[in-house]
C-alpha cells in the first residue's frame, strides 16, 4: 500500500525475445556453455572485479571457465591477454585470461564495452567462499531513520533552510518507505527487507561522511547488481531505453520538469527464474535514484550561490580600500584592509571589512612594524617560489635590494627612497607576484643597496617569500 501522492515508478517489458532471437544464443537451441554462468547476485562473496594494472569492471557473469564483463574505460582486443582480479573479504584471486569477444553495448550515458574472456585455469569457488563470512542483515527501518536524519541536517546546514529534497524527491522516498512497510511481517518478502537495508544504508554511508550525492547513484547501480540476478543494470534516458536488448525492462525514474526523463535498465539472463521481491526491489532502487539525483541538483545549486555570495565582498576594494598583509617586527601577520597609507603619519590604520564600523578599526605604530605588503588576494599561492633573477621592465624606478635586520632580503624598485623618512615603498619587480608594492619601515632595515644597469644580472640574492 503506497502513501497518498506516492510517485510510482513504471516498469514496461520490451518486446520479449522471440524463439529465433534465443536461437542466436545457441546452437540449434542446445545451450554451448560448459559451465553454469552465476550472475552477481549469486556471487555474494565478491567485493569487486578489475583488469590488474586497470580499471574496475562491471562482471556481467561468472562460471569455472570464464566471465563476461563490462567496461567504459576501453575495449579489450579479443585475441589478447588479461588478468581479472576478483576481491573476496581481504584476499585478491588473479586469474589470467584470454579475450574471445567483445562489442560495444551502449552510446549512453558513456560508451560501454561487452565482452567474453575465458580462463586459462579453472576457477575454484570453495576456495574463494570458503575464506569469506557471510554479511549480516541490515535493518530498512533503522536505516530510514538514518537516511531522513542525514536529510534533516543537510536542510539545516543551508541558508535558506527547509527541506533537502523537492516534492518530486520528497514523494520518492515516501514510496521507498511504503514498500518497506507493505513487505515487513510477510515471510515471503524477507529477502526483499534485508536488500532494502543495504540499499538504502549506501545512502546512509554516503551521507553521513558528506560525500558528494552524485557518487550515490553508481552504488545504489552496484548494490541492485548484486542483489537481483542481472546482467547488466544501469541508468539511462527514456530514449536509450528503447536500444537496450529485447528482454530487458526498464522502471521509469521518477522526475519532474523533465521532457526525457531517466530510466533504469535491467537485463536478465536467459531463462531467469525471476521473483516479486527482485521486481520490487528494483522498484525501489529507481525510487532511491530519484531522491540520489534530487539531492545532487540541490547540492550543485548550493555551491552556485555559495560561489556567487562568495564574489560580493570584493566589490567595495574598488572604493580605494586596499588589502594589507602587515608584518611585526616580533615575526606576528595581520591581515586587513587599509587606505592612504602615509609614511609621514608614523601609524597604519587596519579594518576587518572595507568600510567597517569604526570600533573595528585599529592603529598600530610604525615603530612596531617591519613592512606592509599590498596584495592581490589574502590566500596567495603557496606553492609559488619566488623568482630572484625576475625584473619587471614597466617597474619604475631605481633598482634596490633590502636587507632587514632580521636577515630577510627583498628586491624591487623605488622612486621615494630618503634616509631621512620612516619608510618607503617598494615595487615588486615580479610581474607574477601576489604583491602589488611594499612599504618598509626604515627602522626594521639593517642595510639597502642600489644597483644600476651595469651590475642588474649580479648573482641572485635571497627573496622573501612574505605576501607570495
Amino acid at each position: 500500500m503506497f502513501t497518498e501522492g506516492a510517485v510510482r515508478s513504471e516498469l514496461k517489458l520490451v518486446r520479449p525475445c522471440t524463439a529465433d532471437q534465443r536461437a542466436t544464443f545457441s546452437h540449434e537451441g542446445v545451450d554451448r556453455r560448459a559451465h553454469r554462468r552465476l550472475t552477481a547476485a549469486e556471487l555474494s562473496w565478491l567485493s569487486h572485479a578489475r583488469i590488474k594494472y586497470g580499471p574496475d569492471v562491471s562482471l556481467i557473469d561468472l562460471s569455472v571457465g570464464g566471465a563476461q564483463i563490462e567496461t567504459t574505460s576501453y575495449p579489450p582486443q579479443p585475441g589478447s591477454t588479461l588478468v581479472i582480479e576478483l576481491a573476496a573479504g581481504e584476499r585478491t584471486w588473479p586469474v589470467p585470461a584470454r579475450v574471445l569477444r567483445c562489442h560495444l553495448v551502449s552510446l549512453a550515458p558513456h560508451l560501454t564495452y561487452r565482452g567474453a574472456v575465458a580462463f586459462k585455469r579453472p576457477l575454484d569457488f570453495e576456495e574463494i567462499a570458503g575464506v569469506v563470512q557471510h554479511s549480516v542483515d541490515v535493518n530498512p527501518v533503522q536505516e530510514f531513520a538514518k537516511l531522513n536524519l542525514a536529510l534533516k541536517h543537510i536542510a539545516e546546514s543551508t541558508p535558506a533552510g527547509g527541506s533537502a529534497l523537492s516534492v518530486t524527491g520528497m514523494r520518492a522516498l515516501e514510496s521507498t518507505f511504503a514498500m518497506i512497510e507493505s513487505g515487513r511481517g510477510r515471510e515471503s518478502n524477507a529477502p526483499f527487507i534485508n536488500e532494502m537495508g543495504r540499499l538504502l544504508r549506501v545512502m546512509t554511508t554516503a551521507l553521513e561522511n558528506a560525500a558528494d550525492p552524485a557518487t550515490m547513484v553508481p552504488e545504489i547501480i552496484t548494490r541492485l547488481h548484486r542483489s537481483v540476478p542481472s546482467l547488466m543494470v544501469r541508468v539511462v534516458d527514456a530514449n536509450q531505453a528503447s536500444l537496450i536488448r529485447n528482454d530487458a525492462v526498464y522502471f521509469r525514474v521518477p522526475t519532474e520538469g523533465i521532457d526525457v526523463p531517466d530510466c533504469l535498465v535491467v537485463e536478465f539472463p536467459r531463462d531467469c527464474a525471476l521473483e516479486a521481491w527482485h521486481l520490487q526491489l528494483l522498484e525501489a532502487g529507481a525510487q532511491l535514484v530519484a531522491v540520489s539525483k534530487d539531492l545532487a541538483s540541490s547540492h550543485e545549486r548550493a555551491k552556485e550561490a555559495a560561489a556567487r555570495s562568495d564574489e560580493k565582498p570584493h566589490a567595495p576594494e574598488l572604493r580605494g580600500w586596499n588589502k594589507l598583509v602587515v608584518h611585526y617586527l616580533d615575526g606576528r601577520l595581520l591581515k586587513g584592509y587599509g587606505r592612504d597609507l602615509q609614511p609621514t603619519r608614523g601609524s597604519l590604520d587596519l579594518c576587518n571589512d572595507p568600510d567597517g564600523p569604526e570600533e573595528s578599526r585599529i592603529t598600530i605604530p610604525f615603530a612596531h612594524l617591519k613592512a606592509v605588503f599590498f596584495v592581490q588576494d589574502f590566500a596567495g599561492n603557496p606553492n609559488r617560489l619566488p623568482r630572484p633573477d625576475a625584473d619587471d621592465p614597466s617597474a619604475r624606478g631605481r633598482r634596490v635590494t633590502v636587507t632587514f635586520v632580521d636577515g630577510e632580503v627583498l628586491r624591487g624598485a623605488t622612486l621615494g627612497y630618503s634616509q631621512n623618512a620612516p619608510g618607503f615603498f617598494v615595487s615588486p619587480l615580479d610581474s607574477t607576484s601576489n604583491n602589488t608594492r611594499i612599504f618598509v619601515l626604515a627602522a626594521a632595515i639593517r642595510h639597502v643597496q642600489f644597483h644600476d644597469a651595469s651590475n642588474r644580472a649580479s648573482a641572485p640574492q635571497p627573496v622573501t617569500s612574505v605576501g607570495r
